[in-house]
Formats: C-alpha cells, sequence, structure tokens
C-alpha cells in the first residue's frame, strides 16, 4: 500500500474525518474508504487490511474480520478480486458509490466562519480547504498581490490553477518578480486579467466537482470577518457548469500576465 495513501487519509481535514467516525457500520465505514482512496489518491482496490489502515490513519477503528465480513454479502457494490499475494482485493462499484455518498455526507453544505484580524487561524483553514483541491482549478478574484500568491501555494502543486483577475493595488519590480517565481516553481499555474469595469464582482474557486464562495479576497484573509461556503457537485451540478461556463468566457477574453 502506497505510504501516500495512508498520508491522505492522515491529513482528511475535519469534517470528513468526523463523517468517516459518524459511521456506525463497517459496510459503510469500508465503502467509505474504497470511495476515499479512489478519489483523492487513484487507489481502486483495498484490501481489508488496507481498509483498516487508512481509517486507523483518520482516526476511525474498525476490525479487518469486520471488514471481511461486512463486504461477504455487498456483491454488487464493489467488486472482489485476488491480488498476485492471494489476498482479496475490494474495488468501489456504482452501486456502492450510490449508497455510500449521501451517507458520507457528499450532499452537506460546508460553511467555515474566518474572524477579523485572526490572520494566522484564517489561514490554517484556508490551508485545510485549499490542500483537498484537484484537477483544475478555475480561481475569480478582483484583486491581487503578492499575498494572493501566498494562498495560491495551499493549493496542491499537481493542480492547474487559472487565476482570473481585474486589479491590484500593488505597483513596482516586487510584485513582478514574486509572479515570476512562482511561475517557475508552479509551471501549472496561469494568471490573466480583465479590464476592471468587466463586471468581475464575486469571488469564488470552482473545480469540476465543487465550488467555493468566498466572502473576501485571498491576499486579505483573515483582515475582516468573512465566510467561505463550500458547495460539491452531488448537490449543485448544474451550478458549477455554468459557473466554469461563464468563467472561461472571461478567461478566454482576458490578457495573460
Amino acid at each position: 500500500m502506497p505510504d501516500s495513501l495512508i498520508q491522505t487519509f492522515a491529513s482528511l481535514d475535519k469534517n470528513t474525518k468526523e463523517s468517516l467516525a459518524d459511521l456506525t457500520s463497517p459496510r459503510h465505514m469500508s465503502l467509505a474508504t474504497l470511495l476515499v482512496a479512489e478519489e483523492r489518491c487513484g487507489v481502486s482496490k483495498l484490501t481489508a487490511e488496507h481498509i483498516t489502515a487508512c481509517l486507523e490513519a483518520a482516526g476511525v477503528a474498525v476490525h479487518r474480520l469486520s471488514v471481511a465480513r461486512a463486504f461477504a454479502n455487498a456483491r454488487g457494490a464493489i467488486a472482489v478480486s485476488r491480488n498476485q499475494d492471494g489476498e482479496t482485493e475490494y474495488k468501489l462499484m456504482i452501486r456502492g458509490r450510490r449508497e455510500i455518498e449521501p451517507v458520507l455526507g457528499g450532499s452537506k453544505i460546508m460553511v467555515v466562519r474566518i474572524e477579523s484580524n485572526q490572520p494566522r487561524s484564517a489561514r490554517l483553514k484556508l490551508r485545510e480547504i485549499l490542500s483537498q483541491l484537484s484537477g483544475v482549478v478555475r480561481i475569480c478574484d478582483p484583486y491581487y498581490g503578492i499575498r494572493t500568491l501566498d494562498s495560491l501555494d495551499l493549493v496542491p502543486p499537481p493542480c492547474h490553477i487559472r487565476f482570473l483577475t481585474a486589479r491590484t493595488n500593488e505597483t513596482g519590480r516586487q510584485l513582478q518578480g514574486a509572479l515570476c517565481d512562482f511561475k517557475r516553481e508552479r509551471p501549472n499555474f496561469e494568471v490573466r486579467l480583465v479590464p476592471a469595469n468587466a463586471g468581475i464582482h464575486d469571488r469564488y474557486i470552482v473545480t469540476s466537482s465543487e465550488l467555493l464562495i468566498l466572502g473576501h479576497g485571498l491576499k486579505d484573509v483573515g483582515g475582516k470577518e468573512s465566510f467561505i461556503i463550500r458547495l460539491e457537485e452531488i448537490l449543485v451540478s448544474d451550478l458549477i457548469k455554468e459557473t466554469i461556463h461563464a468563467f472561461d468566457a472571461r478567461w478566454n477574453s482576458g490578457t495573460p500576465i
């Protein structure tokens, strides 16, 4: 089992760990583990021992035999096979995904309150949220500056970041130098500028699986009281598609900087 899989479960956000801990049946615990492993690590098959280890890393206890017994009558929800060592492996199927997503809380809305004048605490909360992003990350924020890059650095490096903005209050070589340094270390990062009168007012982050509505700009997070609202695809799939379409239209007309 890859060490990265254990690390992923150990670093899950608090809400996901609480959701896993609230599950009462070994079947649901095991299905949830298969779901998280596949979506966040690309690992599609796990043994009962692997499932137990992943849950333990997340702070949840379940016995290996309980996993095996729970899956003995779960055909249709999972696929069963043998690996090269002769161990039984389990893979999540569509029926299993349909069963566990609502139970795990996939349709919940997460609201995070950012208190004023607590930049360090705000940054820790922001790290917890941004570190879970994946794929193409589209970010719309009217203002940008050097501290924006500090926030963007919390997004996992494999992500493709498209940052759309309109203006800055910072001038000089320092800002341009910081942008160049960031692009050098994060080749998957792009930033485009649209005219200040182009109608960019809202602040949000959107991926193919979730929409984050930001109450404050990334460069000043923690300066004032605000909220971050997270909406997952299972709840607002049409809204996510519409937001991506609107973003891409503005992106295509923007000027790379």
